[in-house]
């Protein structure tokens, strides 16, 4: 198998983000990005090996929106 076959299809199109990406860019925690998703305020799909992922555009949508971590919270408002 060659190393373009062992990719899934989303390392390839770099199109989903980590957890711990949408939480470095919002400033918060990745418990904080897991509410945001329980709650439906971001849609969260899984990779092959069940982890959780986050489509960039979404990401950036809730970004624009002005989600950010409020001062004293350790989440940000919903």
């Amino acid at each position: 198998m060659n190393a373009m076959a062992s990719m899934t299809v989303n390392e390839m199109d770099g199109d989903l983000m980590t957890r711990r990406e949408v939480a470095y860019m919002f400033g918060v925690t990745s418990a904080a990005v897991a509410t945001w998703a329980r709650r439906g305020r971001l849609a969260e799909t899984r990779d092959e090996a069940g982890r959780p992922r986050y489509r960039r555009a979404d990401v950036e949508e809730l970004f624009r929106a002005g989600i950010r971590r409020q001062p004293g919270g350790p989440e940000a408002a919903s």
